[in-house]
């Protein structure tokens, strides 16, 4: 069997599976805005680019490998347009009829035989791919980072960063007579770039962060290799395609969990939406909804009825002056405080118990295990908490 092959398809595969992760995690959020619009197109170029190559390779059909050189020719046109949408400007004339007439000069040599257009179409094609690339890093590098919002200026430098990694291996893409190369290593740089892209959902990872694991991907990668290597005595170029497929297969984890993060954030009905979106002109209705969220399932509304075996007085001290207590902090309570607080939560198997109203006086008992009681999630009820009391106070202002 042919190793380097099966190396080759291997990363592009799994370059096709990031690609395929980033562009549905994309589209769950907003494929209708024009900057997405333009993230989505350069994507699916880049996908259907995977794709064809891996059937021309094992196919050897006509039809994949012209699909290939005309997917290849459209990357530069896409990154181009990516960057324009990205800055908020035009890319200069020149750089533009450098992407657009080579896009279109591919298109038509895709259908030359390769007998007639091998090599000087593939040494055509990595030279327009070197120079546009080149072009559109260079507006990254020389943007006006004043007329561009933090945000902007973090996408835009990440895809300068994944621009970086991509020159590079995008040589090992183009073997020649002259060089033999163990394995092609483009899809290595794409699986990047996706990484990149569905961190930048992540506000608080930064580029050093990324670099930084993926730099710890890498040498965990070579680390691998050279322990399979040994134990079967590989050749140099058997070691970088282990490698190669060991970090390929390592970034497609990485970026599918990553993905999985965004999609989970995106679903998960916050308690900070339960403020935004449900009632909040009546307090009882308010806290009845509030009961249906699945963070604080089985949250128990307890009015004096439910209290009475309880030292009211006692109770309405302690939540006068701590309006949210939990299990844990029963410890720091005075004795009296402590039995009537431990009470309440062993009788009603609650962990949080918090004030939401004083006239009436209305408490919420909810149990949050503590795998569940992120600090996320404690502020939000605090929130929710202090919610609640103006929504009450602001009912009885107009009693």
């Amino acid at each position: 069997m042919n190793t380097p092959l099966v190396a080759d398809s291997f990363v592009s595969l799994a370059a096709l599976g990031g690609l395929l992760v980033l562009i549905g995690t994309i589209r769950s959020f907003d494929a209708e805005s024009p900057l997405n619009r333009r993230f989505l197109f350069g994507l699916q170029v880049l996908a259907a680019l995977m794709a064809s190559r891996v059937l021309g390779w094992w196919t050897d059909l006509f039809i994949f490998k012209a699909a290939t050189i005309i997917t290849a020719g459209l990357v530069p046109l896409s990154t181009v347009l990516l960057a324009e949408g990205l800055l908020r400007r035009h890319a200069p004339r020149t750089t533009k009829w450098i992407a657009a007439g080579g896009a279109a000069a591919f298109i038509a040599l895709a259908f030359l035989p390769a007998s007639i257009a091998e090599p000087w179409r593939v040494a055509l094609l990595f030279v327009y791919q070197l120079v546009t690339f080149a072009l559109a890093g260079h507006m990254t590098v020389t943007r006006d980072r004043a007329s561009l919002s933090k945000a902007e200026n973090q996408a835009v430098d990440r895809v300068a960063l994944s621009l970086l990694l991509i020159l590079p291996l995008l040589v090992t893409d183009f073997r020649s007579a002259y060089i033999d190369q163990p394995v092609r290593l483009g899809g290595v740089a794409i699986l990047f770039l996706c990484w990149l892209l569905i961190s930048l959902g992540q506000s608080a990872v930064g580029h050093r962060d990324t670099v930084v694991s993926f730099a710890i991907l890498l040498s965990v990668a070579l680390l691998a290799a050279l322990v399979i290597g040994f134990e079967n005595e590989l050749e140099p170029a058997a070691l970088v395609r282990a490698a190669s497929v060991i970090l390929s297969a390592a970034l497609l984890g990485v970026i599918w969990k990553d993905s999985l993060s965004l999609r989970t954030e995106q679903r998960r009905q916050s308690l900070i939406r339960h403020l935004a979106e449900d009632r909040i002109d009546d307090t009882l209705g308010f806290l009845k909804e509030l009961q249906n969220h699945p963070l604080v399932d089985g949250a128990l509304l307890l009015g004096k009825d439910e209290l009475s075996d309880l030292d009211l007085p006692v109770i309405k001290a302690l939540f006068a002056a701590r309006p949210l207590m939990r299990t844990a902090e029963t410890g720091s309570l005075s004795q009296s405080d402590a039995e009537q607080l431990a009470w309440l939560l062993e009788k009603y198997e609650a962990t949080h118990v918090m004030l939401v109203s004083n006239r009436p006086f209305r408490l919420i008992a909810l149990n949050m295990p503590s795998v569940t009681a992120t600090p996320g999630a404690e502020t939000e009820l605090k929130v929710v908490q202090r919610m609640a009391m103006l929504i009450s106070e602001r009912n009885s202002l107009h009693d």
